[in-house]
């Protein structure tokens, strides 16, 4: 079976694309720098500031359940459109922010647009393609976001490299456009609508509780998250306390981005007819190796310390490749047509909630010590690989193997 390419897709969808590279140029600026923009130029302290930066997550966890509900029930477009709009005013916000409080309040407003968001989008996008393919559609839309990413952290690199804020209210005004490209895309998408029928049977969380394996598979999640908040959300605060200055942040930042743009297409292909459970151990086991290398940064000097980071990152990204290919369609097609929003509100409240642990806790653990900020996550992917592995006997027969 050919590998589908991008002129493969709707005109519709290829927009779509497009609009995730720009708004994820967006989203990289703002939460790859936030943190610091926080501790270093509003001068909140770095566990508050950890915490604000967290609360966004911590505020997804409450929130995407309920905002799966309603993709479900008004539409998937809908819903994202929402997300998208209140994105816009949290992030237009920022500027203002000179306190704990008020750090805190705009991290819970775009917590509640991105809860809207994520759930609604991968439904979306479940709905308007065949089962078969979803991998494609999920390897092109990670392949995008990743695009987005790698451009956003050079750039956010770039303007914030003055650490003034004048710097960062570019930073959030380029953040705020790129919604609004984003926002324009959407009406030439279908609704992402399950028509229901008159007597047909209700259907709530109980039934998506109900799926053992997914329950199972969601706490594997946590594994997954803590890695990624560590690897990617939170490694530009603690490069920066380690004295890289910013510019070279957002070049490493880039370098995990580039790596799944690169290898996302060919990982599509290879993991083909794979066990996907095997594939999700090797996926934390690309982070068990990444961490290792971030273990040694604290007793290096700093040009061997970028060297690390960028080859943990490049590992951190061929193990994205692998979730965009293989954890993303395994909750589409575990899920029935009328309960994706759920499905996935309840997959987005676990991963988020853990990237906000990691913003968390690694500000806390950083604030008292840098030597011990990459043990959790080193920890936490070591049971990941256990976890994936352990799953095998659980996963239903039918989706075992990658489409």
């Amino acid at each position: 079976m050919s590998t589908p390419g991008f002129r493969s897709f709707s005109p519709a969808l290829q927009r779509f694309f497009i609009a995730t590279v720009i708004n994820m140029i967006g989203s990289a600026m703002l939460f790859g720098f936030v943190l610091i923009y926080f501790n270093e130029v509003r001068h909140i302290s770095l566990s508050q500031s950890g915490l604000a930066v967290g609360s966004m997550s911590f505020t997804m966890v409450v929130c995407t359940p309920m905002a799966g509900f309603l993709s479900d029930h008004f539409g998937a477009r809908r819903i994202l459109a929402c997300g998208c709009l209140m994105s816009i005013v949290a992030g237009s916000l920022y500027i203002a922010v000179t306190t704990f409080p008020a750090a805190l309040g705009v991290s819970v407003l775009l917590g509640l647009g991105n809860a809207m968001w994520f759930p609604s989008q991968q439904a979306l996008l479940a709905l308007i393609v065949k089962p078969e393919e979803r991998p494609a559609l999920s390897a092109f839309q990670r392949a995008a976001l990743n695009l987005g990413a790698a451009l956003g952290g050079v750039l956010g690199g770039f303007l914030v490299r003055a650490n003034t804020l004048t710097s960062f209210r570019w930073l959030f005004g380029v953040n705020v456009g790129t919604y609004l490209v984003f926002l324009a895309v959407l009406p030439g998408l279908p609704h992402g609508r399950v028509e229901r029928h008159a007597g047909a049977p209700r259907h709530g969380f109980r039934e998506v509780l109900r799926d053992r394996f997914f329950v199972r598979l969601l706490l594997n999640d946590v594994a997954i998250a803590l890695g990624f908040g560590f690897l990617f959300a939170f490694m530009p605060a603690y490069a920066s306390r380690i004295g890289i200055d910013k510019a070279t942040i957002g070049v490493l930042f880039m370098f995990g981005a580039v790596s799944v743009v690169f290898t996302q297409i060919p990982t599509l292909k290879w993991v083909r007819g794979r066990d996907r459970m095997v594939s999700l151990a090797l996926m934390n086991g690309w982070f068990v190796i990444a961490f290792a290398l971030m273990n040694l940064t604290p007793y290096t000097a700093v040009w061997i310390a970028i060297g690390a980071i960028a080859i943990a990152q490049v590992l951190g990204g061929f193990g994205e490749a692998l979730l965009g290919v293989v954890r993303i369609p395994l909750t589409s097609d575990l899920a029935p047509p009328q309960l994706l929003g759920r499905y996935y509100g309840l997959a987005a409240m676990v991963f988020q909630g853990c990237m906000g642990l990691a913003n968390t806790l690694g500000g806390v653990v950083m604030q008292h010590s840098v030597r011990l900020v990459w043990l959790v996550p080193l920890a936490a992917s070591l049971l990941g690989v256990i976890g994936s592995l352990s799953l095998r006997r659980h996963i239903p027969h039918r989706i075992a193997l990658s489409a």
